[in-house]
């Protein structure tokens, strides 16, 4: 069986990109099928849930407990950070146009890149792009 891939972090609920993504993430996770992703305490995820100002460790338990993406929304409404249409905006435009910002982090993005079969490629800038290329959503 191929490696199971969370929804896209360009994918919205509420508003907020990546949340899709975490969702399917707690999901994985909880059934032992995350297979090597980063989850929670690191990268967007760790991002996402100090915006919200949510546990990881609660949403994991709700995402696992509630059956659907409207529920949990609900949920991150009334337990976690309450922000306006434009600081979420704001929020995902960060997100979205994140890239490696030192060399360090360059060389690390480059090996990801290598690693996912994309050695050369000049379009793909972006923590998000590249997540969409290894995970064969970017051709």
């Amino acid at each position: 069986m191929g490696r199971l891939h969370p929804r896209s972090p360009y994918e919205k609920l509420g508003g907020y990109v990546h949340l899709p993504r975490l969702i399917d993430k707690a999901r994985l996770h909880r059934k032992g099928l995350l297979d090597g992703y980063n989850y929670k305490t690191v990268g967007f995820d760790k991002h996402l849930l100090a915006f919200l100002k949510l546990d990881g460790d609660a949403f994991e338990e709700i995402a696992n407990n509630l059956d659907s993406d409207a529920a949990i929304l609900k949920w991150v409404q009334e337990n976690g950070a309450g922000h306006s249409s434009e600081a979420i905006e704001l929020w995902n435009q960060a997100m979205i146009c994140r890239h490696p910002d030192n060399p360090v982090k360059k060389a690390r993005f480059l090996h990801f890149l290598k690693k996912a079969g994309g050695e050369g490629r000049k379009d793909i800038r972006t923590y998000f792009d590249l997540i969409e290329f290894d995970e064969g959503r970017l051709k």
